[in-house]
């Protein structure tokens, strides 16, 4: 199931993902997770981390990274930041952290698509 939704993704986002470096994905009865890295037409790679449970993503990281690997951006749903009005949905952006809107690889690859146009 994610592996399918995954490759879609890959395929509409095409013009700003070169390729898929490493990809992990195990698909268990009722718990799936994702973990991938994919390099950009910039540069710049995307770090991917989600877990599925029962069908519903409960668990994800995406991190943009430059060519040092140094941190552009990172959206997360770990629930430490509860002053966050997303709560527990956020981002980094360099030391500070913002509310997000972007809460899976599509919504990310579109952040990033426009944020370079």
């Amino acid at each position: 199931m994610i592996e399918t939704t995954f490759r879609k993704t890959i395929e509409q986002f095409s013009d700003i993902v070169q390729f898929v470096e490493k990809l992990e994905l195990s698909e268990e009865e009722h718990i799936s997770k994702l973990k991938t890295n994919l390099k950009l037409f910039d540069g710049t790679s995307l770090w991917i981390r989600e877990v599925w449970i029962k069908g519903k993503m409960e668990v994800y990281s995406y991190y943009w990274l430059r060519s040092d690997e140094t941190i552009i951006m990172g959206w997360d749903n770990v629930p430490h930041h509860r002053e966050i009005v997303t709560f527990p949905y956020h981002k980094h952006v360099e030391n500070i952290i913002e509310p997000s809107q972007q809460m899976n690889i599509s919504e990310v690859l579109s952040f990033i698509t426009e944020f370079l146009d």
